[in-house]
């Protein structure tokens, strides 16, 4: 192991425990940050084991020889889990430690040179083991369980941002960007591990690749523990599974109908049809009307289902109202409700509280505010207030 890849070893261990104990053991931790602590603790103890035999000689702690060697095959699951938590906010299930089925499986069928003396231990270390396939067999393991749960992992945060901008219109929409960073950086790490590279770039790889995983984890470790809900969004707090299910039923394929056989003036609440493009338009009119009279996109708790039922339509026609008629998620449709609402109120009024009008228009952050400013409007509230000045 060459010096510079020592220090990166040092640093990486040093930094993982501190954050391991700061995210595992602070008062008013969420589960997201335990997952993301006890991730950082396997990192630090992956970058502490190869210091047990660097000196090629035995010593006190030769009995631990080689544990490091496997504790990738867990962080797959570490990620699916700190993705699934983070934004739902609830308690780890007994259940979902099946996760960690490809870590154990690595120990278990590498059990026999576990269990051999340190001698055997190091000398396999040193010189290559006797039965080399299941030392294959589980670096198989570990990259399939790599790339799967990093999949499994894209198709979550996707859907839950497919339900948040369908049914939601106050979460911070940054959240799922740092999200998709996150995934994207861990995929470019596990390619560079697995790619096939010349002997003699060995070390630059493995140099490359470990500074890439100590930015990944140990950055949004230090994020995670500043700020505990750091991707949480409240409205799915406990109540995940019939969001989602709203979400499904958006997606239903229904029945083609003409003019005669709905109108948009009648009660279609119970139906279940497709609307043509006629009564679409009409309905949107309704929706709109509704919105602009009664100024109902001052509540930061609005979600879909509640303006439908204020309406009197389904959730699913209002979700195909949106989406088909004018183009926008019901999260955009409300939200230029809002920025329209802080504008007009600053041409009003250019020395008014930036947030205290965010906050009436209502966003319940100034954070989410600021993203979904910038997000409709392509510049910042105090670029915009300037401007009118």
């Amino acid at each position: 192991m060459s010096l510079s890849i020592q220090y990166l070893h040092v640093i990486g261990a040093f930094q993982g425990l501190l954050l391991a104990g700061l995210l595992i053991l602070g008062n008013q931790i969420s589960t997201a940050s335990r997952i993301l602590g006890v991730w950082c603790l396997l990192l630090s103890l992956s970058f502490l084991g190869p210091f047990v035999y660097m000196e090629g000689e035995l010593n006190a702690f030769s009995d631990l020889i080689g544990l490091h060697l496997f504790l990738p095959a867990g962080y797959g699951a570490l990620l699916f889990l700190y993705c699934r938590h983070a934004i739902v906010d609830r308690p780890l299930a007994l259940k979902e430690l099946w996760h960690f089925s490809p870590l154990l499986l690595c120990y278990l069928i590498n059990i026999e040179l576990y269990l051999s003396p340190p001698e055997v231990k190091l000398d396999a270390i040193l010189n290559g083991p006797k039965d080399l396939m299941l030392i294959i067999i589980a670096q198989v393991i570990m990259a399939v369980q790599a790339f799967g749960y990093l999949a499994w992992s894209m198709i979550m945060v996707r859907r839950y941002q497919v339900q948040a901008t369908q049914t939601l219109s106050d979460f911070n929409p940054d959240m799922f960007s740092w999200l998709w960073k996150l995934l994207i950086l861990d995929l470019a790490i596990w390619t560079l591990k697995i790619m096939p590279f010349d002997p003699e770039y060995r070390y630059f790889r493995t140099a490359i690749s470990d500074g890439l995983i100590i930015v990944l984890i140990y950055s949004i470790a230090l994020a995670q523990w500043r700020n505990p809900q750091l991707f949480k969004i409240a409205q799915f707090n406990g109540s995940a599974k019939g969001q989602s299910n709203d979400t499904s039923a958006e997606r239903v394929t229904a029945k083609e109908t003409t003019n005669s056989e709905i109108d948009a003036t009648s009660d279609i609440s119970n139906y279940s049809g497709a609307l043509t493009p006629e009564t679409r338009s009409s309905l949107y009119i309704v929706v709109q009307q509704y919105m602009e009279e009664h100024q109902t996109f001052l509540d930061n708790q609005l979600t879909l289902t509640r303006l439908a039922d204020a309406v009197g339509i389904s959730t699913h026609h209002l979700s195909e109202v949106l989406n088909q008629h004018q183009g926008k998620n019901f999260y955009q449709f409300v939200n230029e409700y809002r920025i329209d609402f802080v504008c007009e109120s600053l041409k009003l009024d250019a020395d008014i509280k930036i947030l205290d009008i965010a906050m009436e228009a209502g966003f319940s952050s100034k954070s989410t505010f600021n993203a979904v400013f910038k997000q409709i409007k392509g510049t910042t509230p105090t670029q915009f207030r300037n401007s009118l000045k």
